[in-house]
Parts: structure tokens; sequence; C-alpha cells
């Protein structure tokens, strides 16, 4: 079936090369134009892009959805169906170009995390399973019609790029079993229960600095859901830390007397390992595994904080 493929992320590279390899016609990767990027404001291009011409793969680029030349770029792929990866809102008048529909790959189990960040979310909330799902796109935003969904146990630890890794290359698997339904005309359409419908909206930078009033679960949790982007972060005075890794230390664990009240955010000790401990919200503690200076390598905690000389009682946080 002759497809095009609109994708312009990392997440989407397996798709692309898994349907470069499969006998499913590609007419055609769309993507964006290159951007000014880095100190140089040299012309960057897609990763899709970059793996496309590897390739040896056509490649459209599309500026402004909206607009006529773009309708007509893309009638011109003459494509019977477009697969969608890590691709910008299609307006719903192009959705009827291609004849077979428009499929997109998201990283949920829809209709739980819909929206541009569903994989650190399901994170942050500390989900333990999560999934991948194929979709017919419709006027909404990841509203439209299940075709195939694939579910799989979150590991212990896992943070939100090497989850979305493992998600990407099952769903090169399933977008391609979607396409091969769609061809055979067996593709079910299964319309989602708006009642179930959960959030993912898109992250900022500073949605990285860590609140130590949480509980220690929560604060890990969001830690392994911000890394590597936007990162967690915090502050002892004015240095800024990025936290990379963190473990949970329960109040029996903890390196100080349960009975002793430490504000949240303190560094109240180490652990057996000589990894430092910080106080959280609930009592318990969150172990600091690995940490990052400025303009520095990422390092054990324990390297860190003995190289900035922090002693036990010592706060972290903008206060």
């Amino acid at each position: 079936m002759r497809t095009a493929f609109l994708g312009n992320g990392v997440f989407g590279l397996p798709a692309l090369e898994a349907l470069a390899r499969s006998g499913h016609e590609l007419a055609a990767l769309v993507t964006r134009p290159d951007r000014e990027q880095g100190r140089g404001r040299r012309p960057s291009p897609t990763l899709t892009k970059v793996r496309a011409g590897e390739l040896g793969l056509p490649v459209v680029e599309i500026d402004d959805l909206s607009s006529a030349a773009a309708a007509e770029a893309l009638a011109a792929l003459e494509a019977e169906i477009w697969a969608v990866v890590a691709f910008p809102i299609i307006p719903g008048e192009l959705l009827t170009i291609p004849p077979a529909g428009t499929v997109n790959l998201h990283a949920s189990l829809l209709p739980r995390y819909r929206g541009a960040a569903p994989v650190q979310w399901a994170l942050i909330n500390g989900e333990e399973t999560t999934g991948v799902t194929t979709f017919f796109i419709d006027a909404g935003i990841d509203t439209g019609a299940i075709c195939l969904q694939r579910e799989v146990a979150i590991a212990p630890g896992e943070n939100a790029g090497d989850l979305s890794a493992r998600l990407a290359r099952l769903g090169a698997a399933l977008l391609l079993e979607t396409l091969d339904r769609v061809e055979a005309g067996t593709a079910p359409r299964r319309p989602q229960n708006t009642a179930l419908a959960t959030p993912a909206p898109r992250l900022q930078k500073n949605d990285g600095e860590i609140d130590w009033t949480l509980p220690a679960a929560a604060i890990a949790n969001r830690i392994r859901g911000l890394t590597p982007w936007p990162g967690a972060f915090t502050f002892l005075e004015t240095e800024r830390l990025m936290v990379l890794q963190a473990r949970v230390i329960s109040a029996e664990q903890l390196p100080w007397e349960r009975d002793q009240l430490l504000r949240p955010g303190t560094l109240g000790g180490f652990d057996d390992d000589g990894t430092p401990v910080v106080s959280a919200g609930d009592g318990s503690g969150v172990a600091l595994v690995s940490l990052q200076r400025e303009s520095r390598s990422a390092a054990p905690g324990a390297d860190v904080i003995r190289g900035l000389r922090c002693e036990c009682g010592e706060c972290f946080g903008d206060d």
C-alpha cells in the first residue's frame, strides 16, 4: 500500500526504518524544514530527514500545514494512507486527502495520556504499565478510533528516555501490523471511552524543578519522567544541579533518627554506599544516585556532594 510517513522526532525513527524495509511502498517522508540551532545558528534537519537521506527515501518539507501549498504537496504524493508519528496536529481539511485515512502511533494506551508527553506523564504518575496505540486521526487531539494496542510493564527505575526508546521499537512493529490490516480490510476501529481519558500536556523547562515537600516516591517518579528532558533539577545555594537518577529510601532505612524531623530538602546523611540522602515531605528520603553540575559531566551523587563540600543539614531548593 502506498504510504506517506509524517514525522519529525526520534520516536518515529524505528517506524520509518521498519516501513522502508516493509512491503509497503513509501511515497515520501514528510517533515518540517531545517531549523537554525546552536550558537552558530546553523540549519539543523530533523532526525527523520537525516535517516531518510541515509535510506535513500524521498523527502517533502512542509512548514505551514494550513497553507494551500501544503495541501498540494501532500495530495501530489498520491498516498493511499498516511502514517503519522511525532508530528504536529494535522488540520481537519487535510485528513480527507488519503482515501484509506490517517493512522497515528501514540506512546500510551489511549484514552489514557492524550497529549504531547504521554511517556513522561505515565512515569511521573507512577504507572506500572503503559504501551502503544495506533488510531485513526480525527478532528480531536488523540481522540480517534483505536486500531491496535500493545501493553508493556514499566521497568523499575526506567526513565523517560529508556522507556520511549523501548516503546518506539514496539510501536514500529504495531504500525506495520496496522498498515497490513488496513490493506487487508481487517483493521478494527474501536471508539475511545472519553470518560477514561487523562491528559499528558507538553512539559516546559521550569517543570523540572524538584519540590522536596512531595513524598519521596513522587519525587523519584518525577525525576524518572523528566529524564532526559526537560531534566529534573534543584539548587544548592546558587549552584544548579541536575538530578539524573534517584531512589527512594524508606523511613525505616533513613541514615538519621526517625524522630529527627528534617525540613524537606535537607541533606540528612548518606546511604551505606555513600550516596547522599535528602529528606522528602512524607518523612522518607531520596537518595541522589547521579548528579550533574552545570557545564560538567554526570557523576555519582556522592562525588558531586563531596566536591561541593556540602554538609549534613544544608538544604536543597531555591529558598
